[in-house]
């Protein structure tokens, strides 16, 4: 069964503290706010968007773009699960086959994981950021096709795409290594 989500919007450079909201709130989790989540992940904004946030790192525009930098180990999603005594962890899938992508979809789904998707959603929607994250909300494994859960704030609710252009969306990233699947399972899954 794919997992349902109440779709919680980002604010400026916060997908994945949303998306994180989003996978602790179905899952009847406690979480805190963006502002809290995004810093623990090393939340980095513009100067000049900081009097958004109570708490916040500005400084140079980093070679992902702003944003949360989780590649860094102390920045890390499953420090973040660590520190916040969440029983989640989090493994990171580079399919490089549609097989392999269909197959990691399918089991993920089975075993009630969440799946992030980490990539360039201008290259699979034609707008938004160069590295951005999403949530898959429904696969068809007969067509192949997917409708994922896009937290920022002027996307749609929903949208759709394959698994043929999410593979080739996925290999081309070429903004950092944390393109790919984002699973996260709970701690006492195998």
């Amino acid at each position: 069964m794919v997992p349902a989500y109440k779709r919680i919007r980002e604010k400026d450079y916060c997908c994945v503290p949303a998306v994180l909201q989003m996978i602790q709130a179905r899952r009847g989790l406690a979480y805190d706010s963006q502002d809290e989540i995004g810093y623990q992940l090393g939340l980095i904004v513009p100067p000049e968007l900081a009097h958004k946030f109570a708490k916040v790192r500005t400084g140079p525009k980093p070679a992902a773009g702003y944003g949360t930098r989780t590649s860094l180990a102390e920045f890390s999603i499953a420090g973040y699960f660590k520190r916040n005594r969440l029983p989640l962890k989090l493994f990171l899938i580079q399919p490089q086959s549609i097989e392999e992508l269909r197959n990691h979809l399918t089991a993920s789904i089975s075993a009630d994981d969440d799946i992030i998707i980490c990539c360039n959603s201008r290259l699979l929607f034609g707008d938004g950021d160069g590295e951005h994250v999403l949530l898959i909300q429904e696969f068809d494994t007969a067509s192949g096709g997917l409708v994922v859960v896009d937290p920022a704030a002027a996307a749609p609710e929903l949208r759709e795409t394959t698994l043929d252009r999410l593979l080739e969306v996925i290999v081309a990233h070429d903004v950092s290594r944390q393109a790919g699947l984002w699973i996260v399972s709970s701690m006492t899954a195998d």
